[in-house]
């Protein structure tokens, strides 16, 4: 039975001739590792694709993507789609146990599971990487919004935004093309060897790629943002909490919004520790943990699960913390016009002038809407 490893999943084809079938049949209640973590991601990507679908729909609406948050949340629902897509076939379907011809080389369950996890997971690594700094650029804004109210429409505007996303898809896509020469696959058995991510032989790539790389760009740097902004925005509402009473209405649905993006970079710290820690454990063993000890190689499964989770929980966080997200929902069940909720909200507003002083002592003259 031939292991075959690439980069951060482990791909097993147990050669099987077809009068072997039959006694693998009577095993078949008998799973191994890899098979009982398929049989848990598919659900969870099918959800989150579900919650993702329905996320897109609902910031895709003119009066919840106008500003720079909802233009990046309408961006990071895309991109958890895209990489639940992705994830289907590479972690949920390929070593799903009851689809026929499994196990079996040559067949079409097979050849398909190879051609997927050799071309869709480098895009599902894109993908990952571009969700990752979007959540850095939250992140930056939320700070911006919260600690340098009067230098937010300065630098958070929507044309910094839309260039900071190119950069990030671009870059993504320039970090993440290596992944397409990792393997080889022969689409005709269906079996996978190595390409680049063969360590004897190409040993400067697993320490450029799997050690630098990965360590600076997907750890280091978006964590070091993520935690430095977060720790000072917090340090911010709780001031802005003891002083709730002085706070005009506008300033506090903003810190409702800061509050649900807090937990969603929080569920992402959270979700991506133990793959960002396999990471930090393969550079300094010099080799890939998951594939030689068992309990790695636990770790290693439960980590792609939390992935998938991450990407899958967002729709369930905007439920539950945002009630603009909420109304629009219900008016899509319900079958309202969404451009009844603008309607009738500005039927409810009055404009007021008030003025504010920030921390730094400036006084601003604001049109708050009651």
């Amino acid at each position: 039975m031939p292991l075959y490893h690439y980069g951060e999943t482990h791909f097993k084809l147990e050669h099987m001739s077809l009068n072997t079938t039959a006694s693998s049949s009577l095993n078949s209640h008998s799973y191994d590792m890899v098979e009982v973590f398929a049989m848990i991601m598919l659900p969870l990507i099918l959800i989150g694709i579900f919650g993702n679908i329905i996320s897109i729909y609902v910031y895709s609406r003119h009066h919840m993507n106008k500003n720079t948050i909802g233009f990046l949340l309408l961006s990071l629902s895309t991109i958890d789609l895209i990489v639940l897509i992705t994830a289907m076939p590479s972690f949920g379907t390929y070593k799903f146990p009851f689809f026929p011809g499994y196990h079996e080389i040559g067949s079409v369950h097979t050849i398909f599971s190879a051609f997927c996890l050799i071309y869709f997971y480098p895009l599902m690594c894109m993908g990952k990487m571009m969700g990752q700094y979007i959540i850095v650029l939250i992140s930056v804004e939320r700070w911006f919004a919260v600690c340098r109210p009067l230098q937010v429409q300065i630098w958070c505007t929507q044309k910094n935004t839309i260039r900071a996303m190119t950069c990030i898809i671009a870059i993504s896509i320039l970090f993440n093309a290596p992944r397409f020469f990792e393997f080889k696959a022969n689409l005709i058995t269906g079996v996978i060897g190595f390409g680049l991510a063969h360590i004897s032989k190409n040993e400067w790539y697993f320490y450029l790629y799997y050690g630098i790389r990965a360590i600076i760009f997907d750890a280091l740097i978006p964590f070091s943002i993520i935690a430095v902004t977060n720790i000072q925005v917090i340090q911010q509402l709780r001031k802005s909490n003891e002083e709730r009473k002085l706070m005009t209405t506008q300033q506090q649905k903003d810190n409702k919004t800061t509050t649900m993006l807090l937990v969603m970079i929080f569920m992402y710290a959270i979700c991506h520790f133990l793959c960002t820690s396999v990471k930090f454990i393969n550079l300094f063993s010099h080799n890939y943990v998951q594939f030689q000890f068992v309990i790695f190689k636990i770790i290693h499964h439960i980590s792609n699960v939390l992935l998938v989770f991450y990407s899958a929980s967002t729709f369930f966080i905007y439920l539950i913390f945002s009630e603009k997200y909420r109304n629009v929902l219900s008016t899509c069940v319900t079958c309202r016009n969404t451009d009844e909720l603008t309607v009738s909200s500005r039927g409810r507003q009055n404009t007021k002038t008030t003025r504010s002083n920030s921390q730094n002592g400036y006084t601003a003259i604001k049109n708050e809407k009651t």
